[in-house]
Parts: C-alpha cells; sequence; structure tokens
C-alpha cells in the first residue's frame, strides 16, 4: 500500500506542475487561465502571448514531466500508476484548482519513456499534420490516434495496449470541445484562420 500511495503521490505532484501558468506569470504577469482557451497548454501559451519560444519551453518541459515519471518508475511494478497519476496530474493540478492543459505534451512524455521508438514515430506524424493544418488539436489528436494504432501493430504487452488505449480516451475527452468545433468546421488554427 506504501508503494502504491508513493507511486501516485508522485506521478500527481510532478504532472501537476503548471508549466504554462508559471512562465506566462514570469515572464508577462498574465494568468494564463484567464486568456484564450484558459488552458495552461503550449498552444494557449502561443496564443496567448505570441511567444514561440515560450511556447516551446512550455511544450518541452510539459514532455519533460511525463518523461522523468516514466523512468523513475521504469522498473517499478506501479510504473502505469505512476505515469496515469502524472497526466492527471497535468489536466487536474491542485494547485491550479483542478484546471490545467489537454496532456498531450505529458502523455508524449510518458509514452516516451515507455516506448520510444513508436512515440518519436507518432511525433514525426504530430508534426507533419501541424504544419499542413496549422491546428492543434487536428495534430495532437493524430499523434495519440498513431500511436495507439503502433502498439496495437506491433508486439506490444497488454499493458501497455491498455495503457495507450486509456490515454488515447482521456485525451479525447479533454478535446472533446476541440471535436465538436472540428464537426462544425470552426477550429481556428494557429494563425486564427477557421478549418
Amino acid at each position: 500500500m506504501k508503494n502504491i500511495l508513493l507511486s501516485l503521490v508522485s506521478g500527481y505532484l510532478i504532472g501537476s506542475i503548471p508549466t504554462g501558468y508559471l512562465l506566462t506569470k514570469l515572464i508577462n504577469s498574465k494568468d494564463i487561465r484567464q486568456v484564450g482557451s484558459g488552458s495552461t497548454g503550449a498552444t494557449n501559451v502561443l496564443r496567448s502571448s505570441g511567444n514561440k519560444t515560450l511556447a516551446l519551453l512550455t511544450l518541452l518541459i510539459d514532455v519533460l514531466k511525463g518523461f522523468i515519471v516514466s523512468i523513475l518508475f521504469i522498473n517499478n511494478q506501479y510504473l502505469y500508476l505512476a505515469v496515469v497519476a502524472c497526466l492527471i496530474g497535468h489536466v487536474y493540478p491542485i494547485w491550479l484548482k483542478g484546471k490545467g492543459g489537454k496532456g498531450v505534451a505529458t502523455a508524449a512524455g510518458v509514452l516516451l519513456g515507455i516506448c520510444p521508438y513508436l512515440t518519436l514515430i507518432s511525433a514525426l506524424i504530430w508534426g507533419i499534420v501541424l504544419k499542413r493544418t496549422h491546428i492543434s488539436s487536428v495534430a495532437s489528436l493524430s499523434f495519440i490516434s498513431s500511436i495507439f494504432i503502433l502498439v496495437l501493430l506491433t508486439d506490444s504487452s497488454l499493458n501497455l495496449i491498455l495503457l495507450s488505449a486509456g490515454i488515447f480516451g482521456f485525451l479525447c475527452f479533454t478535446h472533446r470541445s476541440n471535436l465538436i468545433r472540428l464537426i462544425n468546421h470552426q477550429e481556428k488554427s494557429l494563425n486564427n484562420d477557421k478549418f
């Protein structure tokens, strides 16, 4: 029980570090939750600040959070509990009353530590889709869809299949408003053009 609690708490606390909020508060003295979509992720940092370096730094640190947790627990039987807690912490951070990011970058970090090659292939797909569409949500959903498909097509363990399926479902949930806008052709691109 002690090890389970340690995995859950440490995973959650690392995941809940509000990167976008802290960086925008430090650099621009803004509360990212009061701007744009209200998300603390890299896309909203870019939209609200126009600062590509700040958005990239947010993205990298959020990836790093997930990667650190997966590496810390990689040989631990509670790995999957820790990484799920990390992802939940990013989306629902206790420090910001449960209002965090949408989880894609942190999920990428988690999966990078567990299945690096599949994650890198999916990251390449994310980059291509983002470059062609300029729509962050489309690229994000392409990333998590592709990694889920790759996990199913390769000789992956049942635990990894279940984890990727859970992450796929969770990220679809966090992007539910984006999905509705995409269906209605109302999702905005990063340069504010409508889809």
